[in-house]
């Protein structure tokens, strides 16, 4: 079942990598390099499965957490970093954060965590 996901991420090489590997997989992706961009993006469309850094560019992956959450979205985001701290690992579960995952990614990592955001989102599909 492909799901539709927005990646999160400044880094042009990464957003690349992440849509390649999931796009393979029959996923529908769109990408974001920035907040406000995101921020757009959820306006446009609703999604499956957010994965988003935690330092973007103009914000936060917690600020995108935040509204996500105030929006009453139900929607399982997926932190990325390449910094991975105790800090923002405790601030991203305490803001509903479905995962946490340090760069580099690769792709076995990527694929398995996509679909169990997924099945979170949609408990009851098959």
């Amino acid at each position: 079942m492909s799901a539709r996901i927005l990646v999160i991420d400044d880094e042009e090489s990464s957003r690349f990598t992440f849509e390649r590997f999931l796009t393979t997989e029959g996923h529908i992706v769109a990408t974001a390099e920035s907040c406000s961009e995101a921020l757009a993006r959820i306006n446009e469309m609703s999604f499956d499965v957010i994965f988003a850094d935690i330092i973007p560019g103009d914000g936060t992956g917690i600020d995108i957490l935040r509204e996500i959450k105030a929006r009453g979205l139900n929607c399982p985001v997926i932190m990325i970093t390449g910094d991975p701290g105790i800090e923002t690992a405790a601030d991203s579960i305490r803001l509903g954060a479905f995962d946490y995952i340090p760069k580099p990614i690769n792709q076995e990592s990527l694929l398995h965590a996509a679909p169990k955001g997924q099945a979170r989102r949609h408990p009851y599909s098959g």
